[in-house]
């Protein structure tokens, strides 16, 4: 069970880098084809998406380092 515990801060990463990325691209490919203007959009989306998801990468890798520094809590210690 710990096991499946220890996956919760990887799969989050990898959800918050996805969303992170392919929202503002998609947002940028929506607006290209609306307003004709490509590929502006495309790439200020691109390097929104990029910077959104380095940033929320090292906040989770940052928030489960931390956790990782603490002392276990007395209900996750194993006898």
């Amino acid at each position: 069970m710990k096991e499946i515990r220890n996956l919760g801060p990887l799969l989050q990463l990898g959800w918050v880098v996805a969303l992170s990325v392919l929202l503002p691209l998609g947002l940028g490919i929506w607006l290209d084809r609306r307003l004709g203007t490509a590929p502006l959009f495309i790439l200020v989306g691109a390097l929104a998406g990029i910077i959104a998801g380095t940033i929320g990468a090292v906040r989770v890798a940052t928030r489960t380092i931390e956790a990782l520094g603490r002392p276990p809590l007395p209900s996750e210690k194993e006898d």
